[in-house]
């Protein structure tokens, strides 16, 4: 601003006015304020304006997800996208494949563009410089996932609740020769889901057959693959399989089409997913809320961007089971 300032040779206060836009200053000023800083390609540093802001509103914040080609992961940023639209925020995101070195890397992306704040499906439970962030102030919210140590806000689905109520679904409908296929147990919320199932599993009385457990990080196109081999590969097949992801829940439901096993392997799966009510029969799920978790994430975020030193907030959001026909296929023990 001192350079403009030179150039355009008017005072530092003519120049802070004319780029705030206050009131109060010539047409020829502000012409040879707008020429300085055209001629100098001059940009105003955000974080510092930010910080002389009273409403303390950023410019931008960070959104570090696993993989925004994940339905589930565009649509967190959707609702997120939203609460910082409506405050003149803009949202700057990136996928970290799962990997805690790309996560590192965004989050210092993140920090050098001056983000007011960040957001963070976190890869695993070391933090790194997201830990850093923390101790200085920066705002952090955690989605889906929750850290072993944090002292931030989160927001996340009832990943146990319901895998517990989607095994549950299935006992009811006379099914105890059920598998269970689902991403990777370091995943916080996959290993959620699994101890979900084991829960409800050993308080029925019924034992888990340990080749019906597949778990990994795949693709659908890989699901679809791995589940077509799993079930050729059993000498007896589970006449029920709980799908806890939506890619799994893709893969297993066009390996079962494939093999004509559609109509009677029941499936209940754990998140929502396009076109999940077009296939026949229509797939059984419980979903997330996507959207709603990126809106709360947002509006805790610009909480905290606003002062507020309350403790730290911990969301868990729940949804009953849509009942759509492959998860409501009769077992043995109700023919």
């Amino acid at each position: 601003m001192r350079d403009v300032a030179q150039v355009a040779g008017v005072s530092l206060k003519t120049v802070s006015r004319v780029v705030n836009a206050e009131d109060g200053v010539s047409d020829d000023l502000v012409a040879r304020v707008a020429e300085a800083v055209q001629s100098l390609r001059y940009r105003p540093d955000e974080r510092a304006r930010n910080l002389r802001q009273s409403d303390s509103r950023p410019a931008s914040i960070g959104f570090a997800m696993v993989d925004v080609g994940n339905p589930f992961f565009s649509a967190i940023l959707r609702g997120l996208e939203e609460v910082a639209g409506q405050r003149g925020c803009l949202v700057l995101s990136g996928s970290s494949d799962g990997d805690p070195a790309r996560q590192d890397q965004l989050i210092e992306t993140f920090i050098s563009r001056r983000v007011g704040g960040l957001v963070v499906v976190p890869s695993g439970d070391r933090l790194g410089p997201i830990a850093a962030e923390i101790l200085h102030g920066t705002p952090v919210v955690f989605v889906d996932c929750e850290p072993l140590e944090h002292h931030s806000d989160i927001v996340r689905t009832d990943h146990l609740g319901g895998a517990i109520e989607v095994t549950k679904h299935l006992i009811r409908h006379g099914h105890r020769e059920i598998g269970f296929l689902g991403d990777d147990p370091i995943v916080f919320s996959a290993a959620l889901r699994l101890e979900g199932f084991r829960q409800t599993m050993a308080e029925a009385g019924i034992a888990v057959h340990e080749d019906w457990v597949l778990t990994g990080h795949f693709t659908p196109s890989e699901w679809r693959g791995r589940v077509r081999s799993w079930l050729h590969g059993l000498d007896q097949r589970p006449t029920a399989i709980v799908t806890a992801q939506n890619y799994v829940t893709i893969g297993a439901v066009q390996a079962l089409h494939e093999l004509g096993l559609h109509r009677t392997t029941a499936v209940a799966g754990f998140d929502d997913f396009e076109l999940s009510d077009v296939v026949e029969p229509g797939i059984t799920v419980i979903p997330q809320q996507p959207r709603e978790l990126g809106r709360r994430a947002g509006e805790l975020l610009f909480e905290r961007l606003a002062g507020s030193i309350a403790p730290p907030v911990r969301e868990i959001l729940s949804s009953p089971i849509i009942e759509r026909g492959s998860g409501e296929i009769e077992g043995p023990e109700r023919h």
